[in-house]
């Protein structure tokens, strides 16, 4: 696992963003460039020996308001590495950087200890059976129609620790 490391990087990462099912609207060159330059925020990227490029990479962020804790902004995986453990890894570096129990890294002075929380898309199963294998719990539905419990879940937010 390292930090972003300039330009390069940002080009590489916003190829895989490419293949990123419910990545946003937001992303290329530009985007990671921006993000890596705010404070607020930290790329980690996972780098295996012997393989071209990274596997992927998380995006964190600094807590918003007085809560602790880190939001676990993007996670990417290469489309070719995903089931190699990858995400998994990924998540760990940034359950670590949030200061979860049981986890320690080199993090930014805003990180930790607390929690790490994050938003995904309801249906998105792969992504959901990664968080919820590592402990995290649905806190909040984010439904379709906002007030009403029976309309459709649009999206979770998750947390750990």
């Amino acid at each position: 696992m390292r930090p972003w490391r300039g330009p390069a990087d940002s080009a590489v990462l916003s190829t895989l963003d490419d293949g990123a099912p419910d990545i946003g609207v937001a992303t290329g060159p530009e985007w990671h460039d921006a993000t890596a330059a705010d404070p607020a925020r930290w790329h980690l990227l996972l780098d295996r020996p012997g393989e071209p490029g990274p596997a992927g990479y998380v995006v964190l962020a600094a807590p918003r308001g007085p809560e602790p804790g880190v939001e676990l902004h993007r996670l990417v995986v290469h489309p070719e590495r995903r089931g190699t453990g990858a995400g998994r890894a990924l998540l760990g570096a940034a359950l670590a950087v949030a200061g979860v129990p049981g986890a320690a890294a080199d993090v930014p002075g805003w990180a930790g200890p607390g929690r790490l929380w994050l938003e995904v898309a309801a249906d998105n199963t792969a992504a959901l059976t990664l968080y919820r294998a590592a402990g995290m719990v649905t806190e909040t539905v984010l439904r379709a129609v906002p007030g009403d419990p029976g309309s459709a879940p649009l999206r979770l937010l998750l947390a750990r620790g």
